[in-house]
């Protein structure tokens, strides 16, 4: 089911929409679910590409992108279908509705009755333009167009009028049940969200400042940016507004996005409590595809996956029964019906998340070029876009609107390509070719340096591409095919980000050894989240650590008259003792010289039983002065974070951290890792950090790139390269000391600067 947007008719009834193309997919879907996917934007842009053209070939006569609707009343609603047919002409014969399908698939294996959505599509064409006409019949025409040839086949039927109103109407008919179900559920929304309270008996201070902010900015259709220190309750202070203001018509959909579990487990607390006190809501976690996929390789292909094969003949089915049963849908419930009707669970969560409320999941759904969700965000809609933890934002961002290729990742296929996909194996070799241009311009040196985009090669990475996906749709993929299916989404990706390319991107070319890799690097990813955000209605961009305020804004694509928000720590500020120590330099010159000195002062801090934590700039450097620590004091109970650790590791880390301890523990972790912020040790859980250095990312030719850009762009390029990120990297860890109002304790921060 397409989204749906409500508007009221004359007598108050209720206007329900959607397109043509939305409905018949969603009614009229089967088979299986494809290895390679949709194509998204990029497939989109080639059939507007093949449209156009065949559209100019066919003379004055023709009528094309015509706008066709028909409205359908019910008991309770108006349905209303709307959508543009490719093309109208009259032959002198009669009319013809023409509706154009570009095709990777050859035009001698394509059937007339290949793929019946693309004729339902066309006959609810065909009614809508009989409907505003006294015709008796129509002629509709399905052309199809193959993308590599360029060659055309055509098929033709004629429908008369009753025969095409009763299929529209077995269509409509159809629909209005889920119509229906949404209708139902907005209204005990919004009046359940105009009748409900704040809450809790009373506002903490700042929490009021914030959620009239938040209520304002969705009021006012905004970007508001707000620091929100830890006790504030910024979770509850932003959705409650946020729903409020949905049961007065100011939005149609929350999009709660946040990068880390426990923000998005706050975010069902706060939601199961507004329910507790009467909100009527439904909401949905949506949980990544390798973390919710039942097939042990995570392979979509239907003849290994049970849940892939016919996945599209049953997925109605699971949705109408969840639905029916279940309000708050987590993993687990995705799981426990994705089971019961065997459909993937990836999919369905996607399609069960049209009738929920509020939508919590991960920054990429909705500002990943590759990821975001398009039956949201390919047109916009009023959505509030919630965006906890906003300071993650940007160097997420800046991953995602970047893309990178390397020459061995063309060549490791190039042989499986040479007999069974010529075509594609060509363009492997003019790609070749290309690569080793840019290795011959490094001579014998090694490192990354700033280039021009090199000429040709998005025409070359296009047609391998095109010819790549032709291979695997005949191949209908498969296990061996792995390899193949990466480099595919790798190329589309870089498709995809080649046409954000513009000044705020940066050409960079690494070379080690024989390898070759080219990255298109966003430097500065702040236009991109705004044109994001405005395919919604309004974004709260809100973190604890959101200082300073303008850097923020600014780089996560605010504007200056956009609002913000700077607000009070609500707890006392005599509850935490900050201490310096300016006499040891943790530069990188001086850091093996001062792993005896830190290791000193961790331990005269620690010396009271409690539990502690020592945070620092790299693993390199932590590691260095825990081995420092465990020389001096061997006997000492110690933890230390390691590079990458599984969540049954993570979570014995933590566990670790009890409650009045008898003696002392100190665990050792890196700043701007998974201990330096969103862990929550509140009372004596916690009684101190040690930040070690003033969290100044590594040094990198990306990071060179970014000083110089912002230096251009408005003469702060240190700042926005390194200090103010490195600073907030602080903040963060130092933000673990004090949970709550009764918590005490303290910070030793140790750096010269």
């Amino acid at each position: 089911m397409a989204k749906d947007c409500w508007t009221l008719a004359d007598a108050e009834k209720p206007r329900i929409k959607i397109s043509v193309r939305n409905m018949v997919e969603f009614l009229l879907r089967s088979g299986d679910i494809e290895p390679t996917g949709g194509g998204g934007s990029k497939a989109m842009q080639r059939g507007t590409r093949v449209h156009r053209k065949l559209q100019k070939e066919a003379g004055e006569n023709y009528q094309a992108e015509v706008r066709l609707s028909c409205e359908t009343e019910f008991t309770e609603f108006l349905l209303v279908v709307d959508g543009i047919a490719d093309g109208i002409f009259d032959t002198g014969e009669g009319t013809t509705l023409e509706e154009i399908k570009s095709t990777m698939t050859p035009p001698e294996q394509i059937e007339e009755d290949s793929n019946p959505l693309h004729w339902a599509q066309a006959k609810c064409y065909g009614w809508m333009l009989l409907h505003r006409t006294d015709l008796p019949e129509v002629t509709i025409r399905l052309t199809y167009f193959h993308v590599e040839t360029g060659r055309i086949r055509r098929f033709d039927k004629t429908f008369q009028r009753k025969e095409l109103q009763d299929f529209f109407q077995g269509l409509a008919e159809q629909y209005a049940k889920w119509a229906h179900i949404s209708l139902q559920n907005k209204g005990e929304r919004d009046r359940s969200a105009r009748a409900l309270p704040f809450p809790f008996s009373h506002y903490r201070r700042g929490q009021r400042e914030l959620a009239v902010g938040v209520y304002r900015a969705v009021r006012d259709q905004k970007l508001l940016f707000a620091q929100s220190p830890t006790g504030t309750g910024k979770t509850i202070s932003t959705l409650y507004p946020a729903v409020k203001a949905m049961g007065e018509g100011m939005g149609e959909k929350i999009f709660y996005l946040t990068a880390k579990t426990v923000t998005r487990q706050a975010a069902e607390q706060a939601i199961r409590i507004m329910e507790e006190r009467g909100l009527v809501f439904r909401r949905i976690t949506l949980t990544a595809k390798e973390k919710i996929c039942l097939c042990p390789d995570v392979s979509c292909d239907p003849k290994e996956c049970d849940f892939a094969c016919g996945h599209y003949d049953r997925i109605n089915e699971a949705v109408l029964d969840l639905l029916a049963q279940e309000r708050d849908i987590t993993r687990e419930t995705v799981i426990k019906y994705a089971k019961k009707h065997c459909v993937c669970p990836f999919e369905y969560e996607l399609d069960i998340s049209l009738w929920m409320d509020c939508i919590i999941c991960d920054y990429n759904y909705a500002f990943d070029p590759r990821a975001y969700l398009r039956r949201y965000f390919d047109s916009g809609g009023d959505y509030v876009l919630l965006v906890d933890e906003a300071h993650n934002l940007v160097e997420r961002a800046r991953d995602m609107y970047s893309a990178e290729l390397s020459k061995q990742e063309f060549l490791k296929q190039r042989k499986v390509l040479k007999e069974t996909a010529p075509k594609a194996y060509q363009e492997i070799r003019e790609i070749n070719r290309i690569f080793l241009a840019m290795r011959r311009e490094f001579a014998e040196e090694e490192g990354t340096r700033t280039a021009e985009l090199p000429t040709g090669l998005h025409a070359h990475v296009e047609r391998f591409t095109e010819a790549l996906e032709a291979f695997l749709e005949s191949r209908h993929s498969g296990r061996g095919d792995s390899g193949l299916l990466d480099l595919f989404f790798h190329c589309r990706t870089f498709l995809t980000v080649f046409r954000l390319y513009d000044e705020r991107y940066v050409t960079c070319v690494t070379r080690r050894n024989q390898e070759i890799r080219l990255k298109l690097f966003c430097v500065d990813p702040s236009g991109l989240l705004r044109k994001a955000c405005e395919k919604g209605r309004s974004a709260v961009f809100f973190s604890g650590t959101l200082q300073p305020l303008n850097f923020y804004r600014d780089m996560l694509g605010g504007e200056e008259t956009d609002p913000t928000l700077c607000l009070p720590s609500p707890f006392p500020p005599e509850n935490l003792c900050v201490m310096t120590a300016g006499n040891l330099s943790t530069r990188y010159r001086d850091r093996e010289n001062s792993c005896a000195g830190i290791a000193g002062y961790i331990r005269a801090v620690t010396r009271r039983p409690g539990n502690y934590m020592a945070f620092f700039p790299s693993f390199q450097y932590m590691n260095q002065v825990y081995e420092t620590y465990r020389s001096l004091w061997p006997k000492g109970d110690t933890r230390i974070q390691e590079s990458h650790m599984k969540e049954e590791q993570r979570e014995e880390f933590l566990n670790s951290f009890e409650a009045d301890p008898p003696q002392s523990m100190i665990a050792f972790a890196v700043l701007g890792g998974i201990f330096s912020e969103g862990i929550d040790l509140a009372g004596d859980r916690l009684s101190g950090a040690v930040i070690v250095s003033v969290g100044l990312p590594q040094l990198s030719p990306e990071r060179d790139i970014m000083s110089r850009y912002y230096r251009q762009r408005n003469g702060h390029g240190f700042e926005y390269a390194c200090q103010f990120p490195g600073m907030n990297r602080v903040l963060q860890a130092a933000g673990r000391v004090i949970r709550t109002g009764e918590d005490k304790g303290f910070v030793l921060l140790l750096d010269d600067r």
